[in-house]
């Protein structure tokens, strides 16, 4: 029951994140997720299986179908990939903290009362309960891949966004630790090592917003 109740998140987050990604290549000139299909509205065309079984099972840590980008065409480069990569970690935030408000703010008070006096009907307190985990996995999950994807390890975007600010001498350094790097990050996921970095600043955003 709890992984049905994690899909919705689950599935949501990454397909926000590259959609976002797509589109604001795209707007900044870029004709490269155009011409690879990755305008579309069909959700499942940012689906990535692996990436999908892997954020079940962390909650925080997985990866969509990943939209192909060349800050080439930006008219400025810096700038460009600066909002590609960010943009998509902003929605990611701001729609996991904007659920999170309206359903612990307005919606979960009315329904709850609705719940509380059908107290006779078993059926229907547990469907509340279970919408209630479902909204709250959802908010969660987006927020968590948003903090998920800061993280400065090839590929996510903070590892992109790094390079930039990063000098030549260091950028080519980063280049040469990728890979153990990311072997590294991957076993901290494994064993819980990472998501004590990712859950404390991910509850952080949460407990702004949810009452």
């Amino acid at each position: 029951m709890y992984y049905l109740l994690i899909l919705p998140g689950a599935l949501l987050a990454p397909i926000l994140h590259e959609w976002v990604k797509a589109q604001v290549s795209a707007a900044l000139g870029d004709p490269v997720p155009k011409n690879n299909g990755f305008l579309s509205w069909r959700p499942f065309k940012y689906f990535e299986p692996i990436g999908f079984l892997i954020l079940m099972y962390t909650g925080c840590f997985g990866w969509g179908q990943p939209v192909p980008t060349s800050s080439f065409y930006y008219k400025d480069r810096r700038n460009g990939v600066i909002l590609t990569y960010t943009a998509p970690i902003v929605a990611n935030l701001l729609v996991g903290m904007l659920v999170a408000f309206l359903w612990s703010n307005f919606l979960s008070p009315h329904i709850g009362v609705w719940a509380i006096m059908n107290a006779g009907d078993v059926f229907q307190v547990r469907w509340f309960m279970y919408l209630n985990i479902a909204v709250l996995q959802f908010s969660l999950i987006n927020i968590g891949f948003a903090v998920f994807n800061l993280i400065p390890v090839f590929p996510m975007a903070g590892n992109k966004l790094m390079h930039l600010f990063a000098s030549p001498d260091t950028s080519m350094r980063m280049n040469h630790y990728e890979k153990p790097m990311l072997m590294v990050f991957m076993l901290m996921v494994i064993f819980g090592i990472a998501q004590t970095i990712v859950f404390p600043i991910r509850n952080f955003f949460f407990n702004l917003v949810w009452f």
